[in-house]
Parts: structure tokens; C-alpha cells; sequence
């Protein structure tokens, strides 16, 4: 058995923690996206082989995919997939380029913040209950707060203290020769 001495750098591969939380958006949603299909599933085994329909499958994947589809977008802008010419930005000179970067990031910023203070704003006022579960509407506008926030969490990482973030899929076996290739192409 190999053990690393106590002062020596850190081996190559990444800690499972490290993986864990560097991902935890994108590991919630990937939960919710099964806890989706197997809800709906279990509507269509009741309501096909059965005849006894379940009333809140459609209403809970409702719920679950606009958490699901925001922690996932969080995971894109924290890999930096936002929307960008690229033909246009790399023509320019590189002050020119970090000048348009730190314009990107403020404007993306001041959007986090209204979005976020909108969904705070309709979550605190919204009383309509959910149809068929014990919820109210307010779960469903609490999200875009809380993603505003961990997109907030998300930039200031990789932008103000230079955190290098581990992406699980080039942790993955088999994967990591797909995303060094993907990126050798751009």
C-alpha cells in the first residue's frame, strides 16, 4: 500500500469532496430529473395497468423541473456557457477584451440581482397554494432567488478569487478525451 507523506503535494486526481461540492448544483438537479421521470412513470403505471390516476405526478415534475432546469443553468454559467460572440470579442485587443469581460459581469450582475430580488419579491407575496400538493407557489418563485444567488456565489469563485472549479465530466471515466477534444476544436 502507497501512502503520501503528510507535506507532499496533492496528487494528480481530485478529492471526492472537492468533486462533490465544485458540482453540487448540477448533482441536485440531475437527483430532481430522476425524481421527475420516476414520478411520472409512476403516473402512467397507474393510470395505464391500474386505472387509478395519481392527481399531483404532473404538478410535483412542475415544481421539480424549474429547480432542476435553475440549478443546471447555474452549472453553465459557472462553466462560462454564456452567450457570446467569439468572432467579434477575439478581434479586439486584449485591454479591450478584459474591458468587455468586466462589462459582461456587471451587467450579469446587476441581472442577478433584480432577478433575484423579483423572485424574493413574488415568493414573500405569493399565497396560492399548489393544486394537488401541500405547497405553495412560492417554491416554484423562490428558485429564481435562489439562483441568482449561487450564480452570484458561482462568479465571484471564478472571477474575484480565481477558484478552479473540478467539472465532473472530466472526472468521469472515458470522458476526459471527449472534453480535451471538444476544447482542442474551439
Amino acid at each position: 500500500m502507497r501512502t503520501t507523506p503528510p507535506n507532499s503535494p496533492m496528487p494528480d486526481r481530485p478529492r471526492t469532496a472537492k468533486i462533490i461540492i465544485d458540482n453540487l448544483e448540477e448533482l441536485v438537479a440531475v437527483a430532481l430529473l430522476l425524481l421527475i421521470g420516476v414520478a411520472l412513470a409512476a403516473q402512467v403505471f397507474m393510470r395505464t395497468f391500474l386505472s387509478a390516476p395519481l392527481s399531483w405526478p404532473e404538478e410535483l415534475a412542475q415544481f421539480l423541473f424549474v429547480w432542476a432546469s435553475s440549478l443546471g443553468a447555474v452549472g453553465a454559467a459557472k462553466r462560462f456557457g454564456l452567450v457570446r460572440v467569439e468572432s467579434v470579442v477575439e478581434r479586439l485587443p486584449a485591454s479591450l477584451r478584459r474591458g468587455l469581460d468586466v462589462l459582461i459581469l456587471v451587467a450579469i450582475a446587476i441581472l442577478l440581482t433584480v432577478l433575484g430580488w423579483q423572485g424574493w419579491q413574488m415568493a414573500s407575496r405569493s399565497t396560492y397554494a399548489a393544486a394537488t400538493l401541500p405547497i405553495t407557489w412560492a417554491w416554484m418563485y423562490s428558485a429564481a432567488t435562489v439562483f441568482a444567488v449561487l450564480v452570484w456565489t458561482r462568479l465571484l469563485q471564478a472571477q474575484i478569487f480565481k477558484y478552479r472549479f473540478t467539472f465532473l465530466e472530466t472526472v468521469l471515466p472515458g470522458r476526459r478525451a471527449t472534453v480535451e477534444v471538444t476544447r482542442a476544436v474551439q
